[in-house]
């Protein structure tokens, strides 16, 4: 996987052996830093591989315990969610202690001492080089327990849901174009078991809690600030037998559906990357049952259906409208007995 440039800019610089770092991105930084150190991350994935090189892991919905003399924060690429990090570090650094921001040049690093001016009483330039910056931040002023429930904002959309979101979560203030088609378009017989891949705040899954028969609801997300989001929105609605849940990709899935149903990302960073939706939609039909179903919605220049025709029998345009298309895929193709 190799490192991404602001993970090799924070390697040139002298670490301390403990410190919290919170945000880090989907590369190998993991193998690299000390062992000493505690994670938070925002990414599912990314917890797992730090877990798996045996470093300790700090929710990022909970104030840590823990008081830290270093804090490294990598800038997130949803700029709503900068707040939200700055907060929950700034809970837990320590009266001396310092805030490091690591981040690329077109990702926000070169504007952060001037948004960070009202919160920190001295904000330094540490470094640059890789297209990259380091920005120092010591003397909070004024920092406060942290508590996700300040964080949380509440939309009552066009379709009459009520939702709650916290920082950076796909759709967090208002229904986005894409997944209002899909749900426009949405067949009138979906029912069944139904999995939401990559749900966001819950969006379809709580439209089709209100509008449609179902036995089990699932939801999963990557992103555990969308999982709390989600499952938040499952307790709020009190929605019937659905659950949340963390999962990168199809990973943690151990069930086949009748319906799986998606407005699937398609970037990771500050760049477009479809490596993760071009494996969704290839192994989306090992999670469907025989009579299974996939629906989704993309943007109208995504050729997703040359991909998708390898793996269902039948692959439709159910409507394209506003920029988007909505695909469904019916008919699995399963490979032949000795198929290699």
């Amino acid at each position: 996987m190799s490192l991404n440039l602001p993970s090799q800019l924070l390697l040139q610089q002298e670490l301390p052996e403990k410190a919290l770092l919170i945000n880090p991105p989907q590369d190998d930084l993991a193998y690299e830093l000390p062992k000493g150190w505690t994670i938070a991350c925002t990414s599912f994935a990314v917890s797992q591989s730090y877990q798996k090189q045996d470093f300790s892991l700090a929710s990022i919905t909970v104030q840590p315990s823990d008081k830290f003399e270093d804090i490294i924060i990598y800038l997130p690429k949803a700029k709503a969610r900068l707040s939200y990090l700055v907060d929950y570090a700034s809970s837990c650094l320590t009266d001396n202690g310092q805030i490091w921001f690591v981040g690329e040049n077109k990702g926000g690093i070169k504007s952060l001492a001037k948004s960070l001016k009202d919160q920190f009483e001295q904000i330094d330039k540490m470094t640059s080089g890789k297209h990259s910056a380091i920005v120092s931040a010591t003397k909070a002023i004024n920092p406060k327990a942290f508590d996700v429930n300040n964080y949380f904002i509440s939309q009552e959309n066009e379709l009459g849901l009520t939702l709650q979101a916290l920082p950076g979560v796909f759709s967090q203030e208002k229904l986005d174009k894409g997944t209002a088609v899909l749900l426009k378009h949405l067949p009138r017989k979906i029912k069944g078991r139904i999995l939401d891949f990559g749900c966001g705040s819950g969006t379809i899954a709580t439209y089709i809690s209100q509008h449609r028969e179902y036995e089990e609801l699932e939801l999963l997300d990557d992103d555990i600030l969308a999982v709390h989001s989600a499952q938040r929105n499952i307790e709020n609605n009190k929605t019937p037998m659905a659950e949340a849940f963390l999962s990168n990709g199809f990973e943690k899935v151990e069930d086949r559906y009748n319906w799986i149903v998606s407005n699937p990302p398609f970037h990771q960073g500050i760049k477009t990357d479809y490596n993760a939706t071009e494996a969704f939609l290839k192994e989306a039909k090992e999670h469907l049952k025989l009579s299974g179903k996939l629906l989704l919605v993309a943007n109208e220049f995504l050729n997703y259906e040359v991909i998708l025709r390898d793996h269902f029998k039948t692959v439709s345009e159910v409507k394209k409208e506003n920029g988007f298309k909505v695909i469904l895929c019916e008919g699995i193709r399963r490979p032949k007995p000795g198929a290699i």
